[in-house]
């Protein structure tokens, strides 16, 4: 059986059984899959085909300014898709009025909903990128977005809005699943942290932004604009990355460079068997699913991750209303608290993005040993620490009436902690799964993104029956449960792990 980083257009990268001029500590895992390989006669082939430009095909090696150009193209877009999600929030009142949303369920809904999309699109867009390679999707995927969220400005009734909504947070969904495995795909081990960082902003600051504009947007024009500013924003980034995103996938590129060689020459056109492409693609559909139910250092991110995020979500879709039921406050005033969150993401992006490298390069001095991947989660620590603390000073300042400066610094620190647990988990799954990268965020992407549909919906019965202090203390035990013992046993037990799992390197 063919991979499906192998193939792009009946083109299979197999040299004598191996994968040729591919770096082996990246892409060990193809060899070591039963599943995955593929018979290969072709004894003179190596011979017969000149390896292609190494600088051109590895992006490794490219000029720091094309990296982060590619680095800002796809943190661009990992801004236009949730800024998306939390915009509407703010227009949810309207909105219920206009298309008739007669339950508080059914407005959450529109908003939730977005999210749910991200739990599907990412398990069929992510494995696609490692066949035709990350520019294509993410250009398609984008216009999807772009497209949907445009006719969502012209929904007239729930059916629309929801539909429409759904279809452009699978469009969406292709940046969050797929641009972290472009900075694995350009940048080494001791600068992924950093690299990761500046990418991450545009993650970092659409949850708190979108809301304000959105309440901006909201009490100045009509809920339409809502959805029309966006799409002119995507519009222009996909016209932008259009000339600016280069394809950043090595086998891709190697695949595009023997095949434009092959065509040249009439005699090497043969040479290549053609696949069944179709059995390749499910089996590159398959596999985030496979990674969900066999890897267990999958199973344990996608846990934390999915508990995490659905807390954040209920944040964001409750933080204004708490303002403007408990504090009196207009819904535009209420929309820049949201500030506390941005606050809160930026100085945890900024610690992260050093602190993750840092890590691994102290225990590798302290060790005597090379980087593990395992070296990057003592920064998961603090970071769960902070995650409870932020809770309860948001809950209780909420339900005793405290000033709401203490709201927003609990809040802040809640971010914090967020931001700097998502920022070192992304870059332990790209270096524990490699080319499988895009893959395993799928699979871990799926439940938490489910987690993000899901958890809203019942926020604000909980908080109805528990209040703000008891409610956020609920979520607060169980993130000290799950969110201090996970990252040690990880620590503990990855390696362990990785060595006998035939998708993850080491």
């Amino acid at each position: 059986m063919i991979t499906t980083a192998e193939v792009e257009d009946g083109i299979v990268l197999r040299e004598g059984g191996q994968l040729s001029s591919v770096n082996v500590d990246r892409t060990e895992t193809f060899n070591n899959d039963p599943k995955l390989k593929v018979e290969d006669n072709s004894d003179d082939l190596h011979s017969k085909i000149t390896t292609p430009n190494p600088k051109s095909t590895n992006p490794h090696q490219w000029p720091r300014s094309k990296k982060w150009r590619a680095v800002t193209i796809a943190s661009l877009y990992t801004f236009i898709s949730p800024i998306s999600s939390s915009m509407v929030a703010p227009a949810l009142p309207l909105m219920a009025i206009d298309l008739s949303l007669d339950s508080t369920l059914l407005a959450e809904m529109t908003l939730s909903i977005f999210i749910l999309a991200y739990a599907f699109g990412p398990l069929f867009l992510a494995p696609l990128s490692e066949v035709y390679g990350r520019y294509k999707i993410l250009q398609a995927s984008l216009w999807v977005f772009t497209v949907f969220n445009l006719a969502c400005g012209f929904a007239t009734n729930a059916s629309q809005i929801l539909f429409f909504r759904f279809m452009a947070g699978l469009g969406g969904s292709a940046p969050i699943a797929i641009s972290a495995s472009i900075i694995a795909d350009m940048f080494n081990v001791s600068e992924m942290g950093s690299a990761m960082a500046y990418y991450s902003l545009g993650i970092v600051l659409a949850p708190a932004l979108g809301p304000i504009i959105g309440g901006v947007l909201t009490q100045n024009t009509t809920w339409h604009w809502v959805f029309f500013t966006v799409s002119i924003i995507s519009s222009v980034l996909a016209i932008a990355g259009t000339f600016m995103l280069p394809e950043t996938f090595r086998p891709y590129l190697e695949s595009r460079a023997r095949k434009a060689e092959a065509q040249t020459k009439p005699s090497l056109q043969n040479l290549h068997p053609e696949p069944n492409v179709l059995h390749v693609l499910g089996t590159a559909i398959v596999r985030p699913f496979i990674l969900l139910g066999t890897q267990p250092i999958a199973q344990v991110i996608a846990l934390l991750m999915a508990f995490v995020y659905g807390i954040m979500y209920i944040v964001l879709t409750t933080y204004s209303s708490l303002f403007v039921v408990h504090y009196s406050e207009s819904t535009q005033t209420s929309t820049f608290h949201y500030l506390a969150l941005g606050v809160g993401f930026l100085v945890g992006n900024r610690l992260a993005g050093g602190l993750v490298d840092q890590s691994s390069t102290y225990l590798q001095k302290r060790y005597n040993t090379p980087h593990k991947p395992e070296y990057r989660l003592p920064v998961c620590i603090p970071a769960a620490v902070l995650f409870p603390i932020g809770l309860f000073l948001y809950g209780w300042s909420a339900e005793r009436g405290w000033n709401w400066i203490l709201v927003d610094i609990g809040i802040a620190i809640f971010a914090c902690s967020v931001n700097i647990t998502f920022q070192t988990l992304t870059v332990y799954t790209i270096d524990v799964y490699t080319l499988y990268s895009a893959s395993a965020l799928a699979a871990v992407g799926f439940l938490r993104s489910l987690a993000g549909f899901g958890f809203p919906l019942f926020s604000a019965e909980m908080y109805q029956q528990l209040g703000y202090g008891w409610g956020n203390s609920v979520l607060a035990f169980v993130g000290i449960f799950i969110g201090i013992p996970a990252p040690f046993l990880l620590f503990v037990y990855g390696e362990r792990i990785r060595a006998s799992s035939k998708f993850a390197s080491g």
